[in-house]
């Protein structure tokens, strides 16, 4: 009888460890499928990290392509600033010549209307004044 409990015993532990069996076996397989998933993902996520790299990669390029163009535009800016200062020199220099210049010719019309009216004083003051100021038609 020891003999058949023994036995008894044997098949119960070797059920218990036939279904332990199966159960990992089922866990295993599980764990197989997840890791193609987890493949797929780890893949994914290397794809999305190269993009990402190669976006971060174009947006330096396109910022020191931006900052040459900034630059450029800003010494065009100082040279336009420059000559545009230079011609406002210019043309304060020229209004002030011809404020002068209008000056001076408004003196010397001032002059010349003295003058004239001087002549014409005199000339009216050496006439007699019985005189016809309108010489006769003939």
């Amino acid at each position: 009888m020891v003999g058949t409990t023994i036995d008894v015993l044997m098949i119960l532990l070797l059920g218990a460890t036939s279904l332990w069996c199966v159960r990992v076996h089922r866990r295993l397989v599980a764990l197989r499928a997840g890791q193609g998933e987890i493949s797929a993902f780890v893949e994914a996520l290397a794809a999305a990290t190269a993009r990402a790299e190669q976006a971060v990669r174009d947006l330096r390029a396109a910022a020191g392509e931006t900052v040459t163009a900034q630059e450029a535009q800003e010494t065009a800016l100082k040279a336009r600033r420059d000559e545009l200062a230079r011609m406002l020199d210019g043309a304060q220099r020229m209004s002030r010549r011809l404020e002068d210049a209008l000056g001076q010719g408004a003196r010397l019309v001032a002059e010349l209307k003295t003058r004239q009216d001087i002549q014409a004083a005199r000339a009216m003051s050496a006439q007699p004044a019985d005189a016809d100021p309108l010489p006769a038609a003939e």
